[in-house]
């Protein structure tokens, strides 16, 4: 008899949504078995502002999950964003003994290079080893056995604000789950969308969600620098809310079926019905009045993208341009708007490499979920296991399962 595969489950708190994937690892990528969604009440830019009504909500989405998928889930893994998170690039260097590097020569430069002065409060999340240079060569990704007298590591840390990732786990435990690891959003946002050769080329992952946009910046095939901008769609919600003087859920419902990035693109005459507040009438609007509304905000919020990937130093580095991902990123008309003002090529990001219940996660809202069950596969020394830039390339549910052996 076969032995069952690992269940894996995905669990994204997002500032409107919270989103749960149940899968399971296949022969072409991993196999959807069951997902859950819930309205998220307790969350706002990336940080639980109320534990009950947020584990309320994993609850809600769980249950959906478990129905779908025929199974009960107990461990979760878990995107975290937030203006907390900060990403942090590093160096260290350490003399090589005997002329050769070996093992503990690559794990001391690791050591040296993470040894950058965080706040106090921040814990680190990923440990990325960007690339090794032995004697002044440099884009080296596994050092050992190699001569030379002098080795050098350049780092990428993203780390977060430990109450607020205490905040999380504990939503987490009170809905009866107990989390396994926390990863950036951004990082798995661009496991699920990205292709490799993007990745090697040099991309740029923007996930805009509805409090924050998280953004990573991927050149020969590792994370060189990732940031998160607090302002997101919920901004282009409340502009709409104000201007139109609506309800908020009723200007999210305008931003998401009849809004588009870009006014020229809607039709002169066309009209769209809008709810008062307050027991006042309906109001008949004109759509591009909507667009009009949305467009200046992203607009904003796409500058503040680049000027964000140009103060790192990667603004004419993006071979193979931006990819927007995200709930915000299914607006109409959006990647043309981005490509106007980031000047880059522009594609929108679903989830690949899935199989099963796939039609269910094929939009751009589940990026980030269906991230977690991929796993963040390559590069990542957080739990201090490799040496080289790609040690941990042990898919994430057999890294957890040696885990608990060892």
């Amino acid at each position: 008899m076969a032995k069952r595969r690992p269940i894996l489950a995905g669990l994204d708190i997002g500032t409107q949504k919270v989103a749960i994937v149940i899968a399971e690892p296949g022969e072409g990528g991993i196999e959807v078995l069951g997902v859950g969604t819930a309205l998220s009440r307790g969350i706002r830019s990336g940080r639980v502002c109320d534990v009950d009504k947020t584990a309320q909500a994993i609850a809600v989405a769980l249950s959906e999950a478990e129905l779908m998928a025929g199974c009960q889930i107990h461990r979760v893994s878990v995107a975290v964003s937030g203006d907390h998170v900060r990403g942090t690039n590093s160096h260290g260097v350490v003399a090589v003994d005997n002329g050769e590097v070996s093992a503990r020569a690559a794990r001391r430069v690791i050591e040296a290079a993470q040894a950058v002065p965080l706040p106090a409060d921040q814990k680190i999340l990923h440990l990325i080893c960007r690339e090794y240079i032995v004697d002044g060569q440099g884009g080296i990704q596994y050092p050992v056995g190699m001569s030379g007298v002098r080795l050098e590591a350049n780092l990428h840390i993203i780390s977060g604000c430990e109450s607020a990732l205490g905040n999380v786990k504990k939503c987490c435990n009170k809905a009866g789950l107990s989390v396994t690891e926390m990863l950036s959003s951004s990082l798995v946002a661009g496991e699920a969308v990205l292709e490799p050769e993007e990745k090697e080329l040099g991309v740029a992952v923007v996930d805009i969600g509805a409090g924050t946009v998280d953004i990573a910046v991927y050149h020969s095939g590792v994370v060189v620098h990732s940031c998160v901008i607090p302002v997101a769609g919920l901004a282009v919600t409340n502009d709409l809310a104000h201007v139109l003087e609506t309800s908020v859920s009723e200007a999210e419902a305008l931003k998401k079926h009849r809004g588009c990035a870009v006014a020229s693109q809607v039709e002169k005459h066309a009209t769209v019905e809008v709810d008062g507040v307050g027991g006042r009438a309906p109001r008949i609007i004109s759509q591009k009045l909507v667009a009009d509304i949305i467009e200046p905000r992203l607009e904003e919020i796409f500058e503040m993208v680049g000027d964000a990937i140009v103060r790192a130093g990667y603004g004419e580095m993006l071979t193979s341009g931006i990819v927007l991902t995200g709930g915000v990123a299914m607006t109409k008309g959006i990647a043309d708007l981005a490509s106007r003002v980031l000047q880059s090529s522009v594609r929108v990001g679903e989830p690949l490499g899935v199989t099963g219940l796939s039609e269910e996660v094929d939009d751009p809202t589940w990026s980030a979920a269906v991230g977690l069950v991929h796993g963040v596969r390559e590069h990542d020394l957080a739990d201090g296991w490799g040496v080289g830039v790609g040690a941990r390339i042990m898919p994430q549910w057999l890294w957890r399962k040696w885990r608990e052996f060892f």
